[in-house]
């Protein structure tokens, strides 16, 4: 695509190079399945992050069983989030229990400059996580640490002395405990009304065609990008104590789901937006976030009022849209987010029809338009978020989201306690209390009688 200016073009030319990608290990699939005994499973390990340069979804019906190679921050940094997210993607894709195929051991680095092992108990608390997400098997890159090679530094259980050690203890204790446990929890996988729309055409039309200012997130990409907002709703989530599935945009479905999250659907057919209205109408909780609905399947802006199909659902239009060059606050803190009640980067200039604005600008020429509105629709709502917000007031407003549908966030917990939830093969409830801080901390335990199975 060097060279090209048209981001229709370049739209074409990255489905060309995914379908290929997809077919070439469909051909793989095929010959291994004409080899193999059927007791064999047939598996891809799809990296470590989220896939855009892949069709996931497409893939994975190749498969028997997806993997993943979650790394992730150690130590302070370690929270939790990363893992989830990878995990709940992966679960994703064939909606079954997917293999962790490598993850961090001790250190992890193509040279010695950032080596980074886990505390005291984090091989254990990672491990956990990894299950609370739907993993079935855990497994670490590599057995001992190399010698030699790129990967010198990339350590295994073991260390370069090949001898016992410190991490390969803490090993032994989670193959102990999975051993024990396994009967539990195998064929446990979470349950969840939250869905997040993945839509990888619209990555790449917001890569082709970036919009706002250029301030980043903390992982360096532009804040209204695609896979940033897409992040920032997950985490937000995960702060609650709320769980998601990925649904994909190429094949829709949002059938079992009581909320769904979208992040800015920049490129969408008009089927894909009706779909989106229809789960709404029939009584579904809708977050739609900015530009979504602005170009269609081809990358090419619609010559209807934005946002499109969606204008009805949500119940808002917008003619004119803006970079925003500095944050602006929301006038009289309406989700008392307190110092974090801020909008940057982008403003959809919305002009409501018949939905409710639920906040606006304070601000003398953008006060008159809302940044977040709702409207009802059927049975259900639409949601219309218009900027891009802070993360805390990112979590108010999907907490008043998941509150349309019922659901509340898990209560008292202490601040670097996290909670996820599964269901057993037998139909229990499965709870994980995950604890990210140095202290062992004490809460009330919110849900009727329990066992204890650690």
């Amino acid at each position: 695509r060097d060279g090209i200016i048209n981001p229709g073009w370049k739209l074409e030319w990255e489905r060309y190079q995914r379908s290929l990608v997809t077919d070439f290990l469909g051909w793989q699939a095929r010959i291994l399945r004409e080899h193999v005994p059927a007791s064999q499973w047939v598996m891809q390990d799809f990296h470590g992050a989220t896939r855009h340069a892949v069709d996931s979804q497409q893939i994975s019906k190749f498969l028997d069983v997806a993997g993943i190679n979650p790394y992730h921050d150690t130590q302070e940094r370690l929270d939790g989030w990363w893992i989830a997210f990878m995990g709940d993607f992966t679960r994703s894709m064939k909606r079954a229990p997917f293999f962790v195929t490598e993850t961090n051991a001790q250190t992890t680095g193509w040279d010695a400059r950032s080596q980074y092992p886990p505390f005291d108990g984090q091989l254990r608390l990672q491990a956990w996580s990894h299950v609370a997400s739907g993993a079935h098997m855990v497994e670490y890159w590599h057995w001992h640490s190399l010698h030699y090679g790129q990967e010198t530094y990339w350590k295994g259980l073991l260390g370069h002395d090949l001898e016992p050690n410190r991490v390969y203890e803490e090993a032994t204790r989670i193959g102990a405990e999975f051993k024990r446990l396994g009967p539990e929890v195998a064929g446990s996988a979470p349950k969840n009304r939250v869905a997040i729309l993945h839509s990888v055409d619209s990555h790449w039309g917001l890569t082709f065609m970036p919009i706002g200012n250029d301030s980043r997130d903390e992982r360096g990409r532009p804040k209204a990008d695609y896979l940033s907002v897409e992040d920032q709703l997950h985490k937000a989530l995960y702060e609650m104590g709320v769980g998601a599935d990925f649904v994909f945009a190429e094949e829709p479905d949002f059938s079992g789901y009581d909320v769904l999250l979208v992040p800015p659907l920049y490129v969408a057919s008009d089927a894909l937006l009706e779909k989106i209205a229809a789960f709404a109408k029939g009584g579904g909780h809708v977050l739609v976030t900015f530009k979504s609905g602005f170009t269609n399947e081809w990358s090419t802006v619609r010559w209807t009022r934005a946002p499109g199909p969606l204008r009805e659902a949500a119940g808002v239009s917008y003619q004119e849209f803006s970079t925003l060059r500095e944050p602006l606050p929301l006038k009289g803190d309406p989700f008392k987010a307190f110092p974090e009640n801020r909008a940057s980067v982008w403003a959809d200039m919305l002009l409501p029809e018949t939905a409710t604005p639920l906040a606006f600008y304070d601000h003398p020429f953008f006060g008159k338009y809302p940044p977040p509105t709702r409207n009802a629709w059927g049975k259900g709502t639409v949601t219309y978020q218009a900027s891009v917000l802070t993360d805390a007031l990112q979590e108010k407003v999907v907490a008043d989201v998941l509150k349309q549908a019922g659901i509340a966030p898990e209560a008292g917990l202490p601040p670097k306690v996290r909670m996820r939830q599964a269901v057993a093969r037998d139909g229990k409830a499965l709870r994980f209390y995950l604890n990210f801080s140095a202290e062992p901390p004490f809460f009330a335990y919110g849900h009727g009688a329990a066992t204890e199975l650690l």
